[in-house]
């Protein structure tokens, strides 16, 4: 990529390596007896594979030369050797977990490396937030890699949040261990407009030679090329097979996505399946939380469906494994070959299934879906409560006051578009008013919803949104990219208020309100993440969940809210401050003559 220098990972002590794989020194692992895949030829041969302080020393097809001398000789028997997977791009407080307790559930499903993004407690926490995530990472046996959030807040002037970063913050993140790059550059328009604020934020990687990761939704034509030579080089975003092959013929490296949020990952395949190179594609899986890691998996589900959408097995894990590593330019991982980190994974078929052990720089750290490394999480940490909600005091505030008086209204109402939550439209509705606030009870079709700044400012934004699904109660959540301001949906304002309250209470979650009974997920590190293990929080998941499926049309998860209020999407946006067009950057007035 332009500007980008490759990067060694890991140091080595060449002359040992030299000496044990001329067979000089002994090993310390020799894995035997499997089906090696190349990820450099697509070739599977019988193999055993040599490893020493954490590096592979050599590949050696089976009875072509001596065993070497090991001091631990695992047995593969017979399955595949793939290289471990990488995830260009994920939030783990998405997982709704900390980074050392995330590490202990995707290990054993063959990820071995991901790429983070920590905007997310970067908006509530600012960089103290991002320097707990790097801190909390090292405890893991999963390498984890940070990259400078670009985008806090995403729109400064159309929200507000916990902090504000610019090339001041930026170069902080960049200048600490273990941080390879800016993150998401989400702020499009303002890169093609050639933005101040995001033009020098870019600047900082620029100058470092470090990795840009991009963010352009529905970007195209001379607004595409212009964002591509702005700085950002690669995109997850994209919704359509033509959006794909597009922005593949620009040079810009597109991670195919699927995640809990979102997922058109056969459609993404259709884009570049026909091709004849895919150098410029990895996998990613953005937003996954721990329900689904405990029962799906995580970028070894990307690969399954990738698979089922017409990619062939091997060409899926190269994309997962060498691609993806080369995507950010490093250097000695990616690959099961001499000098290379020796991440890596047994399966039994070429598919995403689980794997049936997962060796992290030579270590076995996960077996038969069972994580054995030996770190184990020592204690829990302190955390401020971040829901500052000082303007809400009673289910008044969740009501919507009608800005003149008479019996009706003209209300723009939020709309999705053909059934799609990201994107959203407004319609004119004529609506009753009653006592002086927009009523919505003969209308089983519409909700409330309100976005509340929860750091102080006192700012709130309600609004009216068809065709959510919800049919009675109330949503809450401060998970609501990427301020995650409080959100609210609901048809209850009287749920709203304690859902609200229950928040407050216990520093941030999902909660759900149904005739005043409280349903709650707590996640009081930054209203983010739990301190829990995945197990836990995966089943206070699926008890929120279950409790909403009894309150909605069966559509609506608890993560329904998580897109409402990011101003960086095209179509129309509700933050604290109001209605936004997020392809023009513009408030829209809410009320019509």
């Amino acid at each position: 990529m332009e500007g980008q220098t490759l990067r060694k990972l890991k140091e080595k002590n060449r002359s040992r390596l030299i000496q044990a794989a001329m067979g000089k020194i002994p090993c310390d692992l020799t894995v035997k007896n499997v089906q090696y895949f190349n990820v450099f030829t697509g070739e599977i041969y019988p193999a055993e594979v040599d490893v020493l302080d954490g590096f592979v020393v050599r590949v050696r097809q089976t009875g072509e030369e001596p065993e070497q001398p090991a001091e631990t000789v695992y047995d593969g028997q017979g399955r595949y050797l793939i290289p471990g997977y990488i995830d260009t791009h994920m939030h783990v407080e998405s997982t709704m977990m900390i980074p050392e307790n995330l590490s202990r559930a995707i290990l054993p499903w063959g990820t071995t490396t991901i790429c983070t993004d920590p905007h997310e407690i970067g908006n509530v926490m600012g960089v103290e937030g991002v320097r707990f995530m790097l801190d909390n990472a090292r405890k893991s046996a999963l390498r984890q890699y940070v990259l400078a959030p670009s985008c806090v807040p995403a729109v400064p002037e159309l929200e507000s949040t916990g902090a504000s970063f610019g090339a001041k913050e930026v170069a902080e993140i960049l200048d600490l261990d273990n941080v390879v790059g800016i993150a998401e550059i989400m702020d499009f328009v303002g890169v093609y407009q050639d933005d101040h604020r995001m033009h020098s934020i870019i600047d900082e990687g620029v100058k470092r030679g470090m990795y840009l990761q991009g963010h352009a939704p529905y970007v195209s034509g001379k607004e595409l090329a212009a964002y591509r030579v702005g700085g950002p080089c690669s995109d997850h975003e994209s919704a359509t097979a033509e959006e794909v092959v597009e922005k593949l013929r620009c040079g810009i490296h597109v991670n195919l996505r699927a995640s809990s949020l979102i997922d058109n990952l056969k459609t993404l395949v259709a884009g570049c399946r026909g091709h004849q190179w895919k150098d410029l594609v990895s996998i990613c899986t953005d937003d996954v939380h721990a329900s689904d890691l405990l029962t799906v998996g995580h970028i070894n589900k990307v690969v399954r469906k990738a698979v089922q959408a017409g990619l062939s097995g091997c060409e899926a894990i190269k994309l997962a494994t060498f691609n993806a590593a080369r995507e950010y330019g490093f250097d000695d991982l990616g690959a099961v070959a001499p000098g290379y980190i020796a991440d890596m994974q047994l399966v039994d078929t070429l598919d995403g299934c689980q794997p049936a052990a997962v060796f992290a720089e030579g270590r076995l750290v996960a077996e038969n879906g069972v994580y054995i490394g030996s770190d184990r999480m020592e204690g829990t940490y302190a955390f401020p409560n971040t829901v500052n909600i000082p303007q809400i005091h009673s289910a008044e505030d969740f009501r919507m006051k009608a800005p003149v008086s008479g019996d009706t209204v003209k209300v723009k109402v939020i709309v999705p578009r053909s059934g799609n939550r990201i994107l959203r439209d407004a319609q004119v509705m004529e609506l009753p008013v009653k006592d002086g606030f927009v009523d919505i009870s003969g209308h089983p079709d519409l909700v409330y919803v309100t976005v509340i700044n929860r750091y102080g400012t006192g700012t709130q934004t309600t609004a009216i949104y068809k065709d959510f699904g919800l049919t009675r109660g109330a949503l809450a959540s401060t998970i609501s990219h990427d301020s995650h301001n409080l959100t609210v949906a609901y048809r209850s304002p009287e749920d709203a208020y304690l859902a609200a309250e229950a928040l407050r209470q216990c520093a941030g979650g999902v909660c759900v309100v149904d005739g005043g009974e409280v349903t709650l997920l707590p996640l009081p590190v930054a209203g983010l993440m739990s301190q829990m293990a995945c197990s836990d929080v995966a089943g206070q998941i699926d008890t929120v969940q279950q409790k909403l499926d009894t309150m909605t049309d069966g559509t609506v998860t608890l993560l329904a809210t998580a897109v409402m209020a990011l101003p960086v999407l095209p179509g129309v946006i509700i933050t604290d401050r109001g209605l936004v067009d997020g392809l023009s950057q513009q408030f829209i007035e809410q009320f019509e003559d």
